[in-house]
């Protein structure tokens, strides 16, 4: 496998992560009727089955650190975006300046992991 893929495999993981959250969020939405929100509690977990083995079978070419920055990244950037345009959250300026530090900060964390291309740091 080309080390792209597992980097397409890791932005696949995150999505799904995404996808684990805005779940877990309609069956708290649907509480009200407990068949539904069982039901999207489950798809849900699913989702979160395949995050979990996506985000694991990355973590074979990709450190640990470079996954966390794009993973979580993906996630924060992700749940907001989801936020906005499904469930109509109103995001305040410290929402944004937040975001952006949380984001800023996961890169100088690992910034020196981030030559992603340095062959050396992978197995």
């Amino acid at each position: 496998m080309q080390p792209y893929q597992y980097y397409a495999i890791l932005v696949t993981a995150s999505v799904f992560n995404v996808l684990t959250n805005i779940g877990f969020k309609f069956s708290e939405l649907n509480k009200d009727t407990p068949a539904r929100a069982y039901l999207y509690f489950a798809i849900a977990l699913l989702f979160g089955l395949v995050n979990s083995v996506l985000f694991t079978y990355a973590l074979r070419y990709i450190t640990l650190g470079v996954s966390s920055i794009i993973f979580f990244s993906i996630t924060i950037i992700g749940l907001v975006a989801a936020g906005i345009l499904y469930f109509g959250e109103k995001l305040s300026i410290t929402t944004y300046i937040g975001t952006a530090l949380i984001l800023i900060g996961m890169v100088i964390i690992f910034w020196n992991q981030l030559n992603v291309y340095d062959t050396s740091v992978h197995k």
